[in-house]
């Protein structure tokens, strides 16, 4: 083995290590003492004043500690998933001391280079937990309701986040289980659907039996006589309360997810929100840790019950089409020319999703031109581009500072010479980069061109090789509501993406510029303009793409809904099927729909609960439109006409 590494310098090989495993009762304390050593949220000086139970909940709360206990949690849940898929895997027998059998060790991604071993990756993210031999059942236990390692698991969880405390319940349970010589665990069953143990548990026949050796003392829980749904109708099995950890300022989400395991052995009088299969735990705990700002941390219902609905610039179920917007522009910034167009009906997202393009390319250093065509603009030819150029030259005199700034029109006077000031005429933030050289360049502008609109294409053109060269990037023009485009601009972008570059001195701008544009469905055919851009694409086999936006589908929404209300989608599902079934999942309808409902006091903050809650039935009593469009005309008539009249002017503006 020596030899082969001596005369291979670069092989390498992955291998995993770990931690000696540890009880997890010991991670917990060696957990916070980690947190309390690393936290940024603890202040040292303040350590010293502060009483310990305070320094302790302050530890537990942060985010050193939660993330690696979240870590513990799931790895526990997602072991039992997979046990429960597999079905040949032993898994342990329910039960409320679990924790007692329950290691942690933490593994370590390796990589050996020529002989050498090196750790690299997160080693937080590689914590593995999983039961001692002991707590496994193998002879196996007959049809065992799923629900009950649930309730077990959450009471792992509870003194995961608890800092290693049982909950009091329990400690007043262990006082008093034992009958006789024999230990009894005081797990709650689930009476609708009993567990059958064989002949496991003969032994207590005659001790179920026995009224006498079974009952409930004030305060205290004691294992009962069975009995039937209707004698104890009133009577909640899982009486663990959640609200020692809330008063560590455990994040409520984190609570309700405990309080939801918890709940979930007490059958028909379990709440709504109980869990019913481990994969649902398993699932939030990893929603909780790839979006913790979402899932995990608490939410300013004070704040949200006087703003109403807040809505974030995300962008849902796109992710294929921005994947391909984005292997368009590498491969054209590369080389080989490509251009985009995203198509869909009104409100299904074509801008947002234009917007997230872009600052991805400004995210890596690109250059983005936007414009947007306006229906009341269609007769002033490059409204839309002179737009885009005139936001372009602001920009870069508010973030390039007057040197830089000054640098650009510099190279555009000396690329373009006294030509510049017809660009100068039709974008206003370019006459104020020039300064005090427009005075001179006016002087020189008496000739009389022949055909001015090919003129400015050339101009444009070469402004776009000026800005790429200046920052040595890549320019992308995005161009918005294409179905209005005159023929002038389409005819700059067609020069813009299939005329080469005639001036030695600045690269190809087939290297250097990428074209995309929205437009709505159907709004393009082969008498519009744009169309001409297309068959030069096929000439010079040229490739273009052609994305059809569709409204979400239903399991889409929901994850929309559940990111904007910050619940878990297993909670916001019954809401998020009445919205779909009224907007067919339109984005933009959606989004208005819900604000509105917001408005209405039908999707309101509970302060209580810190969380978002809805009225199903009022809500799906509501009459709406079929449209979006429909939809928002109603809104803009039930204002005020004074609100009316402002919003009638404005639209004389355009967009």
């Amino acid at each position: 083995n020596n030899t082969v590494h001596e005369t291979t310098t670069k092989h390498m090989m992955s291998s995993t290590s770990s931690t000696e495993p540890i009880l997890i009762s010991e991670w917990i304390h060696r957990a916070i003492d980690e947190a309390a050593r690393t936290s940024k949220s603890l202040n040292t000086e303040a350590e010293v004043t502060m009483a310990a139970d305070v320094h302790k909940c302050m530890i537990l709360c942060s985010d050193e500690y939660l993330l690696s206990a979240l870590r513990v949690a799931y790895s526990l849940a997602d072991w039992i998933f997979k046990a429960e898929e597999n079905g040949s895997i032993i898994l342990p027998i329910p039960s409320s001391d679990w924790s007692d059998g329950i290691i942690v060790a933490q593994l370590y991604q390796a990589t050996k280079i020529g002989g050498v071993l090196t750790e690299n990756g997160d080693p937080e993210n590689l914590i593995k937990a999983e039961f001692l031999p002991s707590l496994l059942n193998s002879e196996g236990l007959n049809e065992i309701n799923p629900v009950q390692y649930i309730y077990s698991l959450g009471i792992v969880f509870y003194e995961i986040f608890s800092g290693g405390e049982r909950p009091v319940e329990l400690l007043k349970e262990d006082r008093t289980t034992a009958v006789g010589s024999v230990g009894f665990d005081p797990l709650p069953f689930d009476e609708d659907t009993p567990i059958d143990f064989g002949n496991k548990l003969d032994i207590f026949d005659d001790l179920f039996n026995d009224d006498n050796l079974f009952c409930e003392d004030e305060g205290q829980h004691l294992p009962k006589k069975r009995q039937t749904h209707q004698n104890n109708s009133h009577h909640t099995r899982s009486s663990i309360s959640v609200e020692q950890l809330k008063a560590k300022w455990i994040p409520g989400p984190l609570c309700d997810l405990i309080a939801n395991m918890l709940d979930s052995t007490n059958g028909t009088l379990a709440g709504e929100d109980s869990y019913k299969s481990m994969m649902g735990v398993r699932d939030d705990l990893q929603l909780m840790l790839e979006k913790p700002a979402i899932f995990l941390y608490d939410q300013d219902m004070g704040r949200l019950s006087l703003s109403g609905l807040q809505f974030r610039d995300t962008v849902f179920g796109r992710d294929s089409e921005l994947s391909t917007i984005k292997e368009a522009y590498r491969r054209s910034i590369s080389g080989d020319g490509e251009l985009v167009i995203i198509s869909g009906a009104s409100g299904s997202g074509k801008t947002m999703l234009a917007t997230e393009f872009g600052k991805y390319v400004a995210a890596g250093g690109g250059i983005v031109l936007s414009g947007k065509f306006d229906q009341l603009k269609q007769g002033k030819p490059f409204s839309a581009l002179a737009s885009a150029f005139d936001l372009y030259c602001g920009n870069l005199m508010r973030d390039s500072g007057p040197l830089r700034t000054a640098e650009v029109a510099l190279k555009l006077i000396s690329s373009l010479g006294k030509e510049v000031y017809h660009l100068a005429r039709i974008i206003p933030n370019l006459a104020i980069m020039l300064g005090p050289s427009k005075s001179e360049l006016i002087s020189h502008d008496q000739e009389v061109c022949a055909n001015p609109q090919k003129q400015l294409q050339y101009l444009l053109c070469q402004f776009v090789d000026v800005i790429s060269s200046s920052f040595d990037a890549p320019v992308t023009l995005f161009l918005d509501d294409l179905q209005w485009a005159d023929i002038a601009s389409i005819d700059a972008v067609n020069q813009l993406l299939f005329t080469p570059d005639l001036s030695s001195s600045l690269s190809k701008r087939s290297n250097r510029f990428f074209f995309f544009g929205c437009c709505c469905e159907g709004g393009i055919n082969e008498q519009h303009p744009l169309w001409s851009v297309f068959c030069h694409a096929n000439l010079l086999h040229v490739k273009y793409s052609n994305l059809q936006l569709r409204c979400f589908e239903e399991d889409t929404l929901n994850v929309m809904v559940s990111e904007t209300l910050r619940l878990s989608p297993r909670l916001t599902w019954a809401f998020s099927s009445i919205v779909y079934r009224k907007t067919k999942g339109n984005p933009l309808f959606v989004s208005r729909l819900m604000l509105s409902l917001s408005k209405n006091g039908l999707l309101r903050p509970n302060l209580k609960r810190r969380r978002w809650e809805w009225d199903e039935k009022k809500i799906q009593s509501q009459k709406l439109p079929d449209d979006v469009a429909m939809f928002i005309t109603n809104s803009i008539e039930a204002q005020t006409e004074d609100v009316k009249s402002s919003i009638s002017v404005l639209s004389c503006f355009g967009a």
